[in-house]
């Protein structure tokens, strides 16, 4: 499993995730011109922050739907914030557990039928 991480935090490398998942963490970023340089690379889920260092990634969320690749928001940002037609995409609100994100993936990856939480 790929995830792409947009986000201020770095953490990179092999993780287990739990559920017989382990996942490689393939980029995290804190700025939208270097994830837009990513976007045309192999990814199976992404997780993004809302506000980065030099915009929002409204239009990176855009463009995963438009891919069909499945993401979350990831955010100190309230869902009230995301334009209109992002307000349906999965939200997890900062500050989060480890356990949210990993139930998240889950869903994501469809291993879990749970919603993904909030």
């Amino acid at each position: 499993l790929h995830i792409a991480g947009v986000e201020t935090s770095v953490a990179m490398g092999r993780r287990e995730i739990g559920g017989g998942v382990s996942a490689a963490v393939v980029v995290i970023t804190a700025a939208v011109a270097s994830t837009e340089k990513f976007l045309g690379e192999p990814f199976d889920v992404a997780f993004l922050d809302v506000d980065l260092t030099d915009g929002n990634t409204f239009g990176i969320a855009r463009s995963l739907r438009e891919r069909r690749v499945p993401y979350v928001f990831v955010s100190g940002s309230a869902v009230d914030q995301l334009p209109a037609e992002l307000r349906s995409s999965p939200f997890i609100p900062k500050p989060y557990r480890r356990e949210q994100i990993e139930r998240a993936l889950l869903a994501l990856c469809g291993r879990n039928p749970a919603a993904i939480p909030g």
